[in-house]
């Protein structure tokens, strides 16, 4: 089943009719600029009210850990979505921030698809390692090896040995790194590299989605999870709760056409 995210959340109005419509998760922004930021004391009072088993994601952008570890312990997040600056050495500071206590918040890494926008003739400026969806595996003692080849469809697969999971447990592709643009990205353009991405990480497609698009984004992409933003807005930070039930609806039809 595809995981489905009603993200920009701010009132428990629209987090509960998020989760009536069937949603796996909700966020909460955490980036004082934006038009749908929150503070965790609203977002506490939200997810008190939410089913235990829903997820609560909370984005950040170019926080210190300190305050993103005191965020998801005071709110209650299963998940951080980090969508500035940070770098791969930032989340594995941010995982061991949390202990190893059970389950640790999952971490998600935005992923602005124009990485992808480059001359056919050129090497595309995205590095899993460097993302840190993967890292290196101490220890493996044979020949490493971390290889791009092209199937007889195009599509790319990656071979990898002497590498392991990262602390980066799902990538968020969207139009632009901060995200909330109501933008679509070239999905066409993309739609080679979702194999490899699909395979190494959680690939959750962003950008523009909507009702009416929903379902085209997934038959060409095949995500793991989709988040939604402005496509079920009434207006920013305020849900169209229609809209939000046409888009779970357009979800689970296209699972049941794949």
């Amino acid at each position: 089943m595809t995981w489905v995210k009603i993200c920009g959340t701010t009132n428990l109005e629209d987090a509960l009719a998020a989760a009536e419509a069937g949603a796996n998760a909700v966020g909460f922004v955490f980036y004082k600029k934006s038009k749908r930021a929150v503070d965790a004391a609203t977002a506490r009072s939200i997810v008190q009210k939410l089913p235990e088993e829903m997820a609560r994601v909370g984005v950040f952008v170019n926080e210190p850990v300190e305050k993103v570890v005191e965020t998801v312990r005071q709110v209650g997040l299963t998940a951080v979505q980090l969508h500035g600056e940070e770098d791969v050495e930032y989340s594995r500071r941010l995982h061991r921030a949390f202990g190893n206590g059970a389950p640790r918040p999952m971490i998600f890494r935005s992923l602005a698809a124009r990485v992808f926008d480059v001359p056919d003739d050129q090497c595309v400026g995205w590095d899993p390692v460097q993302a840190g969806i993967l890292e290196l595996d101490e220890n493996y003692h044979g020949q490493r090896v971390r290889k791009l080849h092209v199937a007889e469809d195009g599509d790319l697969f990656l071979e990898t040995h002497g590498f392991r999971p990262g602390v980066i447990g799902g990538i968020l592709l969207d139009s632009a790194a901060r995200g909330g643009t109501g933008k679509t990205f070239d999905w066409e353009r993309v739609r080679p590299w979702v194999g490899v991405m699909n395979s190494i990480s959680k690939l959750v497609v962003a950008g523009g989605l909507a009702p009416q698009n929903v379902a085209q984004a997934m038959a060409m992409l095949h995500p793991w999870g989709v988040d939604v933003v402005s496509g079920v807005e009434a207006a920013p930070g305020k849900k169209d709760h229609e809209k939000v039930r046409a888009f779970l609806k357009a979800v689970r039809r296209a699972e049941k056409n794949a």
